[in-house]
């Protein structure tokens, strides 16, 4: 896990050495064990790299790496599956001198070409120039786990980076904010995202499964590689049979990211997901899987003491279940707001709540020894993870007359909410219209309440209409319910979690690995009917009934979704009042050229004189001071 960066000059015109270091070491925090920077190409190709050793911990894994005095590559990630691939290319008489992934990787692109990438079973971003061919090509991982910025210049500059801020730092490009993409990421974040924009200028991204080439006459290429839709498979109809395989993939994906050779961890909420990763790990013994380290059962958990962001009580049963050891983080509020600006900076993107939540959980790690962490990220997206999946699940059930189905998700929807007790509403439900009426009426509501929010925001706080379109480049074959969940995976929520989780730990040092989104289980999840995943009174069925006797039953069985994330609504209200009042009142707010300024400021105002601060306001307040930090 590293930082990459490149500056090629297609004008022809030379790279310096400290050019590449420059832009390179702004990510200085991304690879703290080393360093390297190369030039190629008559000196008008430089590719640069930040280490973080994780295997072959050795200089033979330095990179930017080698291989036939043809190939250069600057890589991030891990390709968990580089052992099996490795010996299938020992065997067509392929030898290796290092024992790093990033060999693998380029012997396998010699080998099998741009086609390599469907071998690989991982998360990555990386840069291969071919001496022989003069091509230059990028790709970035199936779901876009590991980022890829750029910038294109035709006949003038291409450059890319893991960061944004790393464009702070490139010689001759002056970077700065683009008005419409901001205001877009303040209302709506995942806009900016799956457009493959960023917050600034000029600079890109490459979409998740995706590829750059640029050829020897200096021409740009982008190309889709993978779509999740092309990759279905045929599932069994029995249920249990469906239980088994996912059981396995889980298991296996899990084993796969427990290649190490630095100390490994889980960063532990008690949700269904982390605990079942942490209790997986527990499962295995450190004879039953090629190289690992010795030590994996530490679980860090950050806590919030007396907000209902505090699930230390969930996360002490798992750890009382797998008889784990266990760190538990508290926010130190004595420098709450130095480290809110200084992650916030790092982070330099917008995002709703203050990343310091997850930051913390990764520095406690980096202070105890640990490198890597296996994470439960990835699995709400495809099953039925958030509440208003569920309740447009219902719906659906409710506007198409279909009884049975109705009925049968009831009980969920009354384990997800009382309010509305729908397990007495469809006792009466076919024999009474104003009932049905009225139940579909408050579960539209509750499923659109998102879209509202950011309409009713749009419409008060800022003086600019903007665009929050998403332009779909993946194809989306399914319909309903399960067509929200394909998009939230490929588009909306998860890319942005996705990034916020890379920068947070990598903020730190910290490289994460998510068995969730092992592609082997995204593509299994996928191809799995709507009931194997969403019955039987919950969601995330089938993670459910395969972590039996994993999982203790009071933790597989919770209904109450949390998740991490900082108390936002009780800090503005408190710690970070004086902190809220000054950025609204300084000279860099009135710098956002879209916002309504003395409305804002009127209705923080006031929302501190009545004490009301809720997650939505609390958050929407946030991103304009998370937007300001960013332009210091």
């Amino acid at each position: 896990m590293c930082g990459i960066a490149g500056i090629y000059k297609l004008n022809s015109s030379s790279v310096s050495l400290n050019s590449i270091q420059q832009f390179t070491d702004a990510m200085k925090h991304r690879g703290p064990d080393g360093s390297g920077y190369e030039l190629y190409a008559n000196n008008t190709l430089a590719f640069g790299h930040r280490r973080l050793s994780i295997l072959d911990l050795s200089e033979a894994g330095k990179q930017p790496l080698s291989f036939l005095n043809r190939y250069h590559i600057t890589y991030n990630g891990e390709v968990y599956n580089f052992l099996e691939i490795r010996n299938d290319l020992q065997a067509k008489g392929y030898t290796f001198k290092t024992d790093t992934d990033t060999e693998v990787i380029l012997t396998a692109y010699h080998e099998y070409g741009k086609d390599c990438l469907f071998k690989f079973n991982g998360m990555w971003a990386f840069a291969i120039y071919d001496e022989h061919t003069q091509e230059l090509f990028l790709a970035r991982d199936r779901f876009g786990v590991k980022p890829l910025h750029y910038v294109y210049l035709p006949n003038q500059l291409f450059a890319f980076a893991s960061e944004t801020i790393a464009f702070k730092h490139l010689e001759g490009f002056q970077r700065q904010f683009n008005q419409q993409h901001l205001l877009r990421a303040i209302q709506a974040p995942h806009v900016v995202e799956a457009n493959g924009q960023t917050i600034f200028e000029e600079i890109a991204q490459v979409l998740p499964g995706h590829q750059i080439t640029i050829s020897a006459n200096k021409q740009l290429q982008i190309k889709c590689w993978w779509n999740t839709a092309d990759h279905l498979l045929k599932v069994p109809s029995d249920y249990q049979i469906q239980v088994q395989q996912f059981k396995e993939l889980f298991f296996d994906a899990c084993k796969l990211r427990m290649r190490s050779d630095v100390s490994i961890a889980s960063a532990l909420s008690g949700g269904i997901d982390s605990s079942s990763v942490y209790c997986t790990l527990q499962q295995f013994n450190s004879g039953s899987i090629t190289r690992t380290p010795s030590d994996w059962q530490k679980a860090f958990v950050a806590t919030f003491p007396n907000t209902k962001m505090d699930e230390r009580q969930y996360a002490e049963k798992v750890i009382e279940h797998t008889k784990g050891n266990a760190v538990y983080i508290t926010p130190d509020y004595s420098n709450l707001i130095n480290d809110i600006e200084s992650a916030t900076k790092l982070l330099d993107a917008i995002i709703s709540n203050p990343i310091i939540a997850i930051t913390d959980i990764y520095k406690a790690m980096r202070q105890n020894g640990i490198t890597v962490s296996l994470d439960g990220h990835g699995a709400d997206e495809y099953a039925f993870g958030y509440n208003s999946y569920v309740l447009q699940s219902f719906y659906e059930a409710l506007e198409t007359g279909n009884e049975a189905k109705a009925i049968s998700m009831s009980n969920t929807v009354a384990n997800l909410s009382p309010l509305y007790n729908a397990e007495q509403l469809m006792k009466t439900y076919y024999d009474n219209n104003s009932i049905k009426s009225k139940l579909k009426k408050s579960i539209k509501s509750f499923v659109s309440n998102e879209k509202k929010v950011e309409k009713v925001y749009a419409n008060t706080w800022f003086t600019d209409p903007t665009s929050l379109e998403i332009t779909k480049v993946f194809t989306n074959p399914f319909t309903g319910i399960t067509k929200t969940l394909f998009d939230d995976f490929h588009y909306t929520s998860l890319p942005i979690n996705l990034r916020d989780f890379d920068r947070a730990s990598m903020q730190n040092s910290i490289e994460v690995r998510m068995p969730f989104m092992d592609y082997r289980l995204v593509c299994f999840m996928f191809s799995l009917p709507e009931e194997s995943k969403l019955g039987g009174g919950f969601t995330k069925r089938i993670i459910r009934d395969a972590m039996k006797g994993i999982l203790p039953d009071s933790i597989r069985t919770r209904t109450l979704k949390i998740g991490i994330g900082s108390p936002i609504a009780e800090w503005m209200q408190s710690h970070l009042k004086d902190f809220t009042l000054d950025y609204l009142h300084s000279q860099q707010f009135h710098k956002l050229s879209f916002v309504n300024h003395a409305k804002v400021k009127d209705e923080v105002e006031q929302l501190y004189k009545t004490n009301a601060f809720n997650t939505n306001n609390a958050s929407q307040t946030w991103s304009l001071i998370n937007a300001i930090l960013i332009d210091e």
